[in-house]
Parts: structure tokens; sequence; C-alpha cells
């Protein structure tokens, strides 16, 4: 600002004290004229109480008591004789006026000034705007301002001294800040954090504006002089100008108000607002000040609490909580549906708003188990006014209710009450029957034939059922204290236990074979199950292990493995005879087929027909005894420890099998649905279905026969069907045919094994097989195969 530009401001600023000085002088002569004329009131007033001081002496101690201003009554000496109770504040003296004189209050350096104030008092008989510093009984200093009388007996003499004090302490306090914030206003009014605008009478020429409301608008200086607050405020927002109206109307000095404003950058800005009109003595608007304080953040977070409140206040009514808040009055403010649903109150929450709830304990008592119980608690809770939380109600009806109670108070004033209502009756049967659960199982656990051991973090037995002492051969109190691992585990049973402490640690279960000694040093086997053990705060406490005496089993199993060792050796003792006596046995067989051969060729002329049926005949059963010997050789291979698992295209395996098979012109073989494709051993899958199909084709007698095949499938098997309209087969042959040697009629190819062979294959594969037939109508054999991996 140019120095002439600032010398006018400051002139008119100057001139705005002179003539606001002015003002203050009127405004103090004013008062003095009021004081006086109180003063005289006053002195009117003492004679006229003077000539009825003896007869109104009960009225005059109440109108003294409660006199608004500090009294005081003391007598020529300047003792003081009494003081209201507002002087008694004031002085900070006690109920009961103590031996007080006046001037023993004076500071020292207004005790002359005082002495001289008395004199003119007693001279005059009045003194009006008598200030002093006065030293209350705590030792703080206060400015006091003081109007005071004599009092006069009937014959006129002065017999005592009457005055109104007031505290104007802080009156000159202020005004010493005044006087130094005239001195700081330009320092404050630029560096304010809050934007402030001086304009003329007309609103619009704009004298001065300060930095932050040019960085709060974006605009410049220059800028703002051109702009008029239409300009800057937002096109919404029209209250701004209705209180313009009125302050140019002289309806008006002084408005607050929060409007948004449009800054340079077209953002939006909500500020606080006030304006305030400096007027001369005419009334006529000089200048206006108006302050913007940027509570952008504040009007955003202001909307998020509201949109809180919406939204806790939408949470309460649909809480499955049932919810009654009342006021001091026990009238209803909220409540919710949940609360309307658990007390069978048809009804909208929001009309029972204002509802008085004073005798609804006494109206609805008849619902509760204990109806004089429920309306005495009500009553004793809201005259203690303390919290209860979870207070267990029963209903007629069965029902279980917990409820709460919640005094609400506001500046330490009780405003009333919060209730809270839950139906726990699923929740308590719940718990009845856990704690019913919870005997039952501590009953068995205590006596269950498996050990139960809990152990701490440093792995100390904390618990041991009566089953563990008996397994460990110790007490439970020898047991109690002990580290687990020092009294039961040997040496090399150290770093399993370890391992699975580390597991337990990390909140794993599992379970573990351990080999321990008892108290009596045997050594045993046991069976751990372990599992991590928390508190009810999920914080890891130890662990629990369930303990079972496996020794026998440990020998039974050693057993079992030598057994099954000689049982593998005999197995192979067994297969290696098997082929060896396959072969010694087919090698005459084939010899004496081929004798009977050429002996059928060589005499076939000689040989009649009965001498050529018979050796055919022999012929026959030196076959059937070959085909034999290769079954049972099949049979005996068939192992699981030498499966060869592949995938294999059963649509495929089938058609060669049926291509390598006799099947005569008048059968016809057909397969309904494409077989799957599986896992299975090539060998063995084909025996399977080699030997079904053989069978089921050569028991077939009818003039048109039929073999259809089939499968089904589950998530675990494939189901397979064959089904042939043969001789069919007795039920109970059923079970029978199954069975090695076992053949049912006089086939020339039937040897009792095709079938045992193929129940062992289906066994192999964890599988099983039946059948269902008609003798004379035919046979369907059934057989599952489970899907390998």
């Amino acid at each position: 600002m140019e120095p002439t530009k600032k010398i006018e401001v400051l002139e008119r600023a100057l001139e705005r004290e002179k003539k606001a000085r002015k003002l203050a002088e009127k405004i103090l002569e004013e008062k003095s004229t009021e004081l006086y004329d109180l003063s005289e009131a006053l002195r009117q007033s003492n004679n006229r109480l003077k000539e009825l001081l003896n007869e109104k002496t009960s009225q005059l101690e109440g109108v003294f008591v409660n006199i608004i201003d500090a009294y005081v009554i003391m007598d020529i000496e300047g003792n003081v004789l009494k003081m209201n109770h507002a002087a008694k504040e004031m002085f900070g003296y006690d109920n009961e006026v103590e031996a007080v004189n006046l001037l023993s209050m004076v500071h020292p350096g207004y005790v002359d000034y005082t002495t001289a104030a008395f004199k003119q008092l007693y001279h005059t008989g009045s003194y009006n705007d008598y200030k002093a510093l006065i030293i209350t009984k705590s030792g703080s200093e206060k400015i006091v301002q003081i109007n005071a009388s004599i009092i006069y007996d009937r014959t006129g003499k002065p017999v005592a001294a009457q005055g109104v004090a007031r505290d104007i302490t802080e009156e000159i306090a202020i005004k010493k800040q005044l006087e130094d914030q005239n001195k700081q206003l330009d320092l404050i009014f630029d560096n304010s954090p809050i934007g402030i605008s001086l304009t003329n009478n007309n609103f619009k020429d704009l004298i001065k504006i300060n930095k932050s409301l040019i960085n709060m608008f974006g605009y410049s200086i220059e800028e703002f002089r051109n702009l008029t607050i239409a300009d800057v405020t937002h096109p919404d927002d029209e209250e701004h100008g209705r209180h313009l109206k009125d302050m140019v109307e002289g309806k008006i000095d002084f408005y607050t108000i929060n409007k948004r404003y449009i800054k340079k950058t077209g953002e939006t800005l909500w500020a606080k607002t006030r304006v305030a009109a400096i007027r001369d003595e005419n009334g006529k608007i000089q200048h206006q000040v108006a302050t913007i304080e940027d509570i952008t953040k504040e009007k955003i977070a202001q909307e998020k609490i509201e949109e809180s409140e919406n939204r806790l206040s939408t949470l309460i009514v649909n809480l499955q909580t049932g919810i009654l808040l009342e006021d001091e009055n026990r009238k209803i403010l909220l409540t919710n549906k949940k609360f309307c649903n658990i007390f069978g109150i048809d009804a909208d929450p929001d009309l029972l708003k204002g509802v008085d709830c004073s005798n609804s304990a006494e109206e609805n008592k008849i619902y509760f188990k204990d109806p004089e119980q429920f309306v005495d608690r009500i009553e004793k809770l809201l005259q203690e006014k303390k919290i209860v939380i979870a207070e267990e109600l029963e209903l007629v009806d069965g029902r279980i209710l917990e409820r709460s109670y919640i005094p609400i108070y506001f500046d330490g004033k009780y405003k009333g009450h919060l209730w809270s209502y839950d139906d726990v009756t699923i929740q308590k049967n719940y718990k009845d029957s856990l704690k019913a659960q919870k005997e039952k199982y501590s009953s068995i656990i205590a006596n269950m034939n498996l050990g139960l051991m809990e152990v701490d973090l440093n792995d100390k037995i904390l618990m041991v059922n009566q089953s563990f002492t008996d397994m460990s051969g110790y007490s439970k109190k020898e047991l109690a204290g002990k580290k687990a691992s020092e009294v039961f585990l040997i040496p090399e049973s150290a770093a399993d236990f370890t391992k699975n402490d580390k597991f337990r640690k990390k909140g794993v279960s599992n379970s573990y074979e351990v080999r321990i000694k008892t108290k009596d040093n045997k050594l045993k086997y046991w069976l751990v199950s372990g599992a991590p053990n928390y508190d009810v705060n999920g914080k890891l406490v130890g662990s629990i292990g369930i303990h079972l005496d496996i020794t026998e089993m440990k020998l039974l199993e050693a057993q079992k493995e030598q057994l099954l060792k000689n049982l593998e050796q005999q197995n192979e003792h067994l297969n290696e005879y098997a082929h060896i006596v396959s072969h010694d046995l087919k090698s005459p067989l084939r010899n004496i087929s081929a004798l009977l051969s050429w002996t059928k060729e060589d005499f076939r002329e000689k040989l009649g027909e009965e001498s050529l049926m018979n050796l055919d005949l022999m012929q026959g059963k030196v076959e059937k005894m070959d085909h034999l010997i290769e079954n049972i050789l099949r049979y005996s291979s068939i192992e699981d420890g030498n499966i060869q698992n592949q995938e294999l295209d059963l649509q495929e395996l089938v058609t060669e099998i049926l291509e390598m098979i006799y099947i005569p012109d008048h059968i016809t073989v057909s397969i309904l649905n494409t077989l799957p494709v599986i896992q299975g051993d090539r060998t063995r899958i084909q025996q399977l279905f080699q030997n079904l199909l053989s069978n089921a084709v050569n028991y077939i007698d009818k003039e048109k026969g039929f073999v259809e095949i089939d499968y089904t499938e589950n998530t675990t098997h494939y189901t397979f069907s064959i089904k042939d309209n043969g001789i069919g087969i007795e039920k109970e042959h059923h079970q029978r045919i199954f069975k090695i040697f076992n053949a049912l009629g006089t086939h020339e190819k039937s040897t009792g094994v095709g079938l045992s062979i193929v129940k062992k294959v289906v066994d192999l594969y964890e599988g099983d097989i039946w059948l269902d037939s008609e003798v004379g109508q035919g046979t369907v054999f059934f057989f599952s195969l489970k899907k390998q991996s």
C-alpha cells in the first residue's frame, strides 16, 4: 500500500477511534447520571430504612440476602457488620462475617485514597464510583467499583454506612487488552489464519483484505477489487443477501452464517462468515468488517458425523438386541423392532416415541416367572442408577432373556437410561447342555482306558487321568510338576519327541509312536495322539495327549511281519514249484497228444469207429488237462505285487478279445455303450474279460444267442455287466462257482479255474463280482473295478 493511502487509512482509523471514545464518554456520562440517580434513590431508601429498621428487620434480611450485587454494611470506623452472599463470594469470607475492617482489605497503595473517600462519604452522605484495589481473604487482587451511602438513626445521627460493590477487574483487564490490541491490530490483521475484509458503506469498494483471504480464494488484491460479494457467492446460497438487507435496514448489526463460496479455481469453499456493521452516531453504516473461516474440512467431517449418526440409528433400529431408550421421566426416546418382537408389541417402533413407561413393569409382570421380583428389581435399578450387564430373566413361556441397564449422564446430570434385551433361550439351553456334556465327558475322561496327560509349554505335567497312572505306574502326586520327557523317554525316543513337540508349539495336531519306560523300568510302546491346548483367549498354553499302550500290538506286528516274510518265501517256493510242475506235466501231455494223433493217422483204416471215438475222447481229455495246468499257472501268478498299471482303452481291448475267441455264427456279441479308458494291468484285465466272455459264448444253448456288454460309473468305481441268454445258473451255485475247481456242467473246456481267476482279479482292484441268473433264460455277470489314480 502506498504511504499516502496508508496515512489516509490511519487517519480514518484515528477518526473512528475518536468517535468511539466520544461515544464511550457519552455512555459513561449517561451511566454516571444513572448511577447518581441510583445513589440518590439509595440514599432516600436508606432514610426510609432507618424508619422501618426495627419493625422490618426480618423483611430486610430477606432483601439483603438476595441482592445480586455485593452488599456491605459497616460501622463508622469501617468495621464490617454484615455482608450478603455476593459480597462473601467476592471477598472470600465465610458465612459468618469475621472481624474485618474495610481498610484492611484495601491494597496499601489505595489506603490514603480510601481514607479520603470515607471522609467524603461521611461529609456528603454518599459516594459514587469509588474504585480501589482490594485484597481478598485468599490473597487475590480485585478492582472494585463501590457506590456507598450513610445510614442514620432516628435522630439523624450517622450510625453506619452501606455500599454496593461491583467487580470490575475483568473490565479493566479488557480495556487494557483493547488498548494493546489496537497497537497490534495491523499485525493480527495481516497474519490472521482467518480471512478478513473491510469494505465501505456500499459493501462493494474493498478497503482492506488480509493474506489469508487472498490465499483462501486464490484471487489477487487487484482481482478482489473488481469483484462483488455476489461474484464469489455460490448460486445456491441466498441467505446471505437477506442478512445484508436486514443490516442495511438497521435491523441487525452483526450476523454469522455458514455459506459456500466459489474459489478462482472453481472449487467450492465452505466458510463460516461473520459480518459486522460499523455505524456512525446517526446509525448509518460506514464500514463493514467480514471474517471468513474455511470450514470445508469441518463441514465434510460434520457430514460424515451425520452420516455416521444415521448409520448408528439404522443399526440400532435393526439390531438383533431389543433396545429401549427412556428419558429421565421414563418417556420413550427410541426403541426398535426387535424389542417389540420380544415383548409381543404389535406397533411400529416410531409410534412408541413419547409413551410413558412409568407403569410398564406392573403392566407386564404377568409375563415373567417371578412377577413381583421383576417389578422390585426394576425399581431398584432406577433408584441406584448403576450399570447392570446381562441380568437373566425367566419368562412364563419358557424363554430366557438377558437384560442390561445403563444410566445416561450428561455434564454430570442424569438424562435417562438404556435397556437392552437379548433372547438367550437357545444359548442358555446350549450352555446347560454343554455343562451336562462337560460333566459327562469329564467323567468319561477320568475313567476311560486311554491315558490322558496335559502339559504346559515347558513340558511340565499339569494333569493326568487314572488310566494314565495305571499305564505308567506313577501316581498323580508323583507326576505333578515333573517334565514328561524326563520321566518317560528313553534316549532313542528323544529325537521323535523333540520333533513332535515343535509341531505342537506351531499349533499342529498329530499322532506318533514312542517307546518309553514305566516306573518299574519296563519298556513299553505308546501311541500318542497330541493336540495343542489353548486358553479362552486363543493363546497357546501347552498340549494334551491321549496315550494308548500298543506294546502287545507291536509284538503282534513283529510276529505278523515274520509270518508275512515266511509266507512270501513259501509263495515264491510255490510259484517255482508250480512252474516246474507245469513244465514237467505239460511235456508228457504234449507227447501223449502227439502219439494219439499219430496213432489215429496210422491206424484209421484198421480201427473201428468206436476205437477212433475213444482216441478222440482221450485227445480231448489231454487238451483239457493242458488247459487246466495253464489256468492253474495263471491263477498262481495273479499277485498285487506284480501289477503294472497303464492306460487301457477297454473298447479296443474287448474288441481284440472278441477277435481271439471262437464265436459261433448263431451268436451275436454287442457293446451297448463305448467302454471307458481306465488305468490297469493289461494281462489281468484281459484275463478278466476273456474268461467271462468265453463262458458266456460257451454256455449258450439257443438257436439265436446274444451277449451284451455294458458299464456304469460313479466317483470311485466302474461297474461292468456281461449278459447272455444261455443255460443260466441255479441260485444255490452263485457263490460256489467262484471257488477254484468248482465247474458246473460237462463242457469240454470247463476246468473250474476261469471264474476263480476272474474273482482274484476283481479283488485285486478292490471291486466286487456278483450275478443275476435264471435257469433256461440266461445270466448277467456284474463286476466292479476301483478307479486308479
